[in-house]
């Protein structure tokens, strides 16, 4: 049968060429969490990738229209990956997609990442032993990982190419620690600033008296970057910013800088410890 994969992705020919079309067809995407994932997922679809495993237990709620792709009224309710999968075979029927629907764990971390060849972890921090079990798998693994984040307007994507620091050591999570000391920690490792305008906010986040505030184009340049970067290590274009070292896009302040991303290169007063 004739492929209409030439016809799909005719408009990306003259940056990406037939043999590099292969190699994305054939690189294998591993994506846990599936909010921020969620807009990865249908942007990777859209460069051409067709395989996929992807996880997140959860269903959409009313609070997550403001921000995830496929959330809206007729989805609260029904499962993220259901309804991303249904969105990614309408824009190509010929990807292949396992599903992890109870998400991801110490027990399936291995078989998550079977045949995979880079993974994204938007894994919520609040999932810590599951967010660090994917991160250990892939770290010994040696599986590139794209570490995502969104912080207002703004956003931050770490890629691990496993040949330095680990993700838990340049986060220092602890799953013995209390929660804002972890919270802190990894604010602290996956920007440079909080965001001036949501530093109130925060503030009340911290001590759970509150939300963490997100808003769309912090998720979808976060979305826009990974896709990037992974796009860009295949391509083999441009410059590669690895880890311990990240990428900050804050559209506020017209700025995209490279950071050290550490928990113990800043301590914002953001993130005081509340007595």
């Amino acid at each position: 049968m004739f492929s209409k994969y030439p016809e799909r992705f005719l408009r990306s020919a003259g940056i990406v060429d037939e043999q590099h079309f292969k190699k994305i067809q054939n690189t294998a995407i591993a994506i846990g969490g599936l909010g921020l994932g969620g807009s990865i997922f249908l942007n990777l679809v859209r460069m051409g990738f067709e395989k996929f495993h992807i996880a997140d237990p959860d269903t959409y709620e009313r609070t997550n229209i403001n921000r995830q792709r496929m959330a809206k009224e007729s989805t609260v309710g029904v499962r993220k990956d259901e309804a991303l999968l249904k969105e990614a075979l309408d824009i190509n029927p010929n990807i292949r997609v396992k599903c992890f629907p109870h998400g991801i764990n110490e027990k399936n971390a291995p078989y998550f990442l079977t045949g995979i060849d880079w993974v994204i972890d938007v894994v919520d921090v609040f999932a810590l032993t599951d967010k660090l079990a994917l991160n250990r798998e892939a770290y010994k693994r040696k599986i590139p990982v794209a570490s995502c984040g969104s912080l207002g307007f703004s956003s931050a994507v770490i890629i691990f190419d496993q040949k330095k620091e680990s993700f838990e050591e340049l986060t220092g999570l602890n799953p013995e620690a209390d929660y804002q000391s972890n919270i802190a920690k990894f604010l602290q490792f996956i920007c440079p600033q909080i965001p001036f305008y949501m530093m109130e906010q925060m503030q009340k986040a911290m001590t759970q008296s509150s939300h963490i505030p997100f808003v769309v184009p912090g998720v979808e340049f976060a979305a826009a970057c990974a896709t990037t970067e992974i796009s860009k290590h295949i391509l083999n274009l441009g410059n590669k910013v690895t880890a311990p070292e990240g990428i900050y896009i804050d559209p506020v302040n017209l700025k995209i800088e490279v950071f050290k991303a550490s928990h113990t290169e800043r301590k914002l007063n953001t993130f005081r410890k509340v007595a």
